[in-house]
């Protein structure tokens, strides 16, 4: 059974809801950058808490994926955690460079994709070995 990750059922669940709180977060960021580019919302502060929060589940995801029982998720969690660092840099530094900035979304866009997948694959019913 190669592929068949062993974990304790409480590990399992706290990892699978941390991709899924991730998930929602990267969904929430576009939604609330679309508010405020469309003039419905109350600026980027809350779009820049937001993505400050949104380092928890991707942090507890990570360590996490240090476990035994969830290595198999470890290069995902680790290119989540990666891309999101790069995330957080490009914030930083679009007011200085703008060309920077201008990747923002695209690096946002690559996050939503990394967690859809790696949710994909925590979902029994799609592949997950759980």
């Amino acid at each position: 059974m190669s592929g068949v990750v062993v974990a304790a059922p409480i590990a399992v669940l706290v990892f699978r809801g941390l991709a899924v709180a991730a998930l929602a977060g990267v969904a929430i960021q576009f939604f609330l950058a679309g508010m405020t580019v469309f003039g419905a919302g109350t600026g980027w502060e809350t779009h820049a808490a937001m993505g400050g929060a949104l380092g928890l589940p991707v942090i507890g995801l990570f360590l996490m994926s240090l476990s035994r029982g969830l290595r198999a998720y470890r290069r995902s969690a680790g290119l989540l955690l990666a891309v999101y660092l790069i995330q957080v840099m490009l914030a930083a530094l679009g007011s200085v460079v703008p060309m920077l900035g201008a990747l923002h979304p695209v690096n946002g866009l690559l996050m939503a994709l990394i967690t859809f997948q790696l949710v994909r694959r925590l979902t029994p019913r799609n592949g997950g070995s759980f």
